[in-house]
């Protein structure tokens, strides 16, 4: 469990109830006015989250990268939650779409694990989660737009469909059993396949997690990315966005990056979908 002191004022209770993940078209937010790119007040009113999330295994010891995995070994930004997007190297800053105010986000991986870090004011609020969603293999299909985790009673656009989700908010266990870690879309995305509460870094204004390539498909080459985070205030429930061009609020997502991850780290050298 990411280890941050409680927020000022009374925390927001969550909702204990999972609900169905959305069919086509249903999506709480699809079509919603485009204004998520201005600023929003605090999302207080918001005092529900599903958090049905069932621990199956726990992160793993760093084990040494399999030597025929071709994966580029980019830095490592060494992750503590203090500052931790000064540690990424500025090519490796991730430009971010409907931001709160001057947020910030960056994206690495060495041959072991991936590095992601967002700095928002969203995270002044305990229950307003990171949602990384990434598409892994080999080689990847045809793009085909999905739909993401139901949280707080919001389920996001997707533009592909993704292998996995990196989940983190400020304060992981909230009574219910820890949020962070990596989900799958096999059971709507309520069970945690592994627990990243140890690789998580929390503060008031920024999330940084770290995760395995064990846990995202072994030895992937290619990847597509999306991340946001779940707001939940009218006309403003997505924020931070990456790409910019990503639209949780309507299908069919908007845009997404396409990143071989043999390749050089730098943002730049991605694609832009």
């Amino acid at each position: 469990m990411a280890s941050v002191a409680q927020p000022s004022g009374s925390p927001r209770a969550l909702l204990l109830l999972a609900l169905p993940i959305a069919t086509l078209g249903c999506a709480r937010g699809a079509g919603a006015n485009a204004g998520d790119d201005t600023e929003a007040p605090d999302a207080a009113a918001d005092a529900s989250a599903a958090d049905v999330s069932h621990i199956t295994v726990d992160a793993a010891p760093d084990a040494p990268p399999d030597a025929g995995c071709t994966i580029s070994n980019g830095a490592t930004p060494i992750l503590d939650g203090n500052n931790d997007i000064a540690k990424y190297a500025a090519a490796q800053h991730v430009s971010l779409g409907a931001m709160l105010g001057s947020d910030a986000a960056a994206v690495a991986w060495d041959r072991t694990h991936l590095y992601v870090t967002v700095s928002s004011i969203a995270f002044g609020s305990a229950y307003e989660p990171l949602h990384i969603y990434v598409e892994t293999g080999a080689t990847l299909a045809t793009s085909a737009a999905a739909y993401g985790k139901e949280y707080s009673g919001l389920t996001p656009a997707l533009p592909f469909s993704p292998t996995h989700l990196v989940a983190a908010r400020r304060i992981s266990d909230a009574g219910t059993g820890g949020y962070d870690g990596v989900f799958v879309p096999s059971d709507q995305w309520q069970t945690r396949t592994l627990a990243l509460d140890t690789e998580t870094f929390a503060s008031s204004t920024q999330l940084s997690v770290r995760v395995p390539w064990s846990a995202l498909g072994g030895c992937p080459t290619q990847m597509r990315l999306a991340l946001h985070v779940v707001h939940g205030v009218a006309a403003n429930e997505w924020k931070d966005l990456a790409p910019s061009t990503h639209t949780p609020w309507i299908m069919p997502g908007g845009g997404f990056y396409e990143i071989d991850l043999t390749g050089a780290a730098a943002v730049a050298s991605w694609t832009l979908r």
